[in-house]
């Protein structure tokens, strides 16, 4: 049995600055929570384009951090990323690995971004996924605000989370 995320969320900024600010290296630590209190973020690489990787360690202060491994297999800007997704949880010792489609379409003049994420072999790792992707995209709106100049201030907020299960 295999189980999949899907999350949709609308932002009022183009295909292009959201797309911009998910694969932009300055944006990553950022993304990945730099900003947030007793939080530490160390990106090693960004290198978005097919057969390239992108790394991330994360985690509390004073803990072993989680580390997130992106393999690009699609780039096709402002349209879509593919990718092999994985994520070292140290707390849990061991990886979860996953497929990643994200999808960025214009749409009312902002984006809808679309994110599938296939191959969860446990239905509480996928839950677990669906509580850490939500606070990444809010992130990811304010920085996409700021890369499409003269975008409103506030990403949009019609988020949709699903979550189902394959035999």
């Amino acid at each position: 049995m295999s189980f999949e995320l899907k999350i949709e969320r609308r932002f009022d900024a183009s295909p292009e600055a959201v797309f911009d600010a998910f694969a932009d290296r300055t944006a990553q630590g950022v993304l990945h929570g730099a900003e947030r209190k007793g939080w530490n973020v160390e990106v090693i690489q960004t290198d978005v384009r097919v057969g390239g990787t992108s790394i991330v360690r994360m985690g509390p202060e004073g803990q072993e951090p989680d580390t997130e491994t992106r393999e690009y297999s699609v780039v096709d800007r402002p349209h879509r990323l593919e990718l092999r997704y994985s994520m070292h949880v140290a707390e849990w010792g061991r990886a979860i690995d996953t497929d990643l489609t994200v999808t960025f379409e214009d749409r009312d003049g902002g984006t809808l971004l679309t994110m599938v994420e296939t191959g969860f072999d446990r239905e509480e790792d996928r839950d677990a996924f669906m509580t850490g992707w939500p606070e990444f995209l809010d992130t990811l709106g304010a920085i996409a605000t700021s890369y499409g100049a003269g975008g409103v201030d506030q990403p949009g907020t019609d988020g949709v989370m699903k979550a189902r299960h394959d035999t």
